[in-house]
């Protein structure tokens, strides 16, 4: 076997043990420092041996350390002559100026306007570096940095899963869509589908909060015909807080998706589609409040779960695709 490298917790034992000599080198330096001292004032080894304490060959030791690789890592590598400024105190002021007569500006729009009214030549990197050195808060127009979740609380990320390595109830997914009508309320529609039956639960809410969400997943936990074994979500503020403490207390497990995959949840996309050409867009729809809404909705999910026939389940609805893997389990265990 060859190795053209070390692995990476012997570097970390290197670096450890380098920062861990730093005072060693300091030592070092000033015992060979005295001994070329004594040296130089025509003494002889033995005498500067009895006087500083340590042998010639200790010296010379010493001196090697000092000139090899680890002695040139500790000494620091900071430049002797640093960059200085090219700016003066008035384009300082300038570009303080220009900031705070437009807050929303930032170093783009100032370094072109410099450029075009002062006739100063100046790069929007140079405006950047003078406005942090001036210590100037964030334009309010620059885009907020977002923060990455932090899967320390019920909620796992979503990893790779064959198809076929899943069960019915497994990895159920779950979105909202909004549908908007001139003159009338938001409607918040909140879908499950289930991967191997293709079973839809859906119903709809004034809002797209977290406790929507949970009151939505109760729901389903009741009258779902299978067992929820996981659900799979994206990162939507809705699925957080009290929808993922929900999951906790019914011991769902909640898998998480990366951001802007949404085909990882293409089932109930495909079905958020379905409803909003067949049931939304519906010229013959009547109903366009909350309440209306809901209790028309849940006539064309019944249609969909025990009418409808899917291509993918060979003409089968859903229900009778479910039925028959219950049968076909229940005479399994009897056999």
């Amino acid at each position: 076997m060859q190795t053209f490298s070390m692995h990476k917790t012997i570097c970390n034992i290197k670096t450890t043990a380098v920062q861990e000599k730093s005072e060693y080198e300091k030592i070092a330096e000033e015992m060979v420092k005295k001994w070329e001292i004594c040296h130089k004032s025509g003494m002889e080894p033995k005498e500067i041996q009895e006087i500083l304490g340590f042998s010639r060959a200790t010296y010379f030791r010493r001196k090697k350390f000092l000139g090899s690789e680890v002695a040139r890592i500790l000494k620091s590598r900071r430049p002797k002559n640093l960059r200085k400024t090219i700016f003066g105190k008035d384009i300082y002021d300038l570009v303080l100026k220009l900031r705070t007569e437009s807050p929303t500006y930032g170093k783009a729009k100032i370094a072109a306007i410099m450029k075009r009214d002062h006739k100063v030549q100046i790069s929007e990197s140079s405006v950047g570096r003078i406005l942090k050195k001036l210590k100037v808060p964030r334009s309010q127009s620059a885009p907020k940095v977002k923060k990455r979740r932090k899967f320390d609380k019920h909620a796992k990320r979503w990893t790779f899963k064959k198809h076929s390595d899943m069960k019915l109830g497994e990895r159920v997914q779950i979105d909202h869509m909004t549908d908007k009508v001139a003159g009338g309320p938001d409607i918040k529609h909140f879908g499950a589908w289930e991967r191997f039956s293709k079973y839809m639960h859906a119903n709809c809410y004034s809002n797209a909060t977290s406790n929507s969400a949970k009151r939505f997943l109760y729901e389903l936990v009741e009258v779902a015909p299978y067992d929820i074994l996981s659900i799979q979500v994206d990162g939507g503020c809705e699925f957080m807080d009290e929808f993922e403490e929900a999951c906790r207390e019914l011991g769902i497990e909640l898998i998480v998706l990366p951001p802007a995959k949404p085909k990882y949840n293409g089932g109930v996309e495909r079905s958020n589609g379905i409803f909003r050409n067949e049931f939304y867009n519906d010229p013959r729809r009547t109903e366009y409040t909350v309440t209306g809404t809901r209790r028309e909705l849940l006539k064309a999910v019944e249609k969909y779960n025990n009418y409808r026939p899917h291509f993918a389940l060979k003409g089968l609805t859903p229900m009778e695709y479910i039925k028959s893997v219950q049968e076909t389990t229940v005479l399994s265990q009897n056999t």
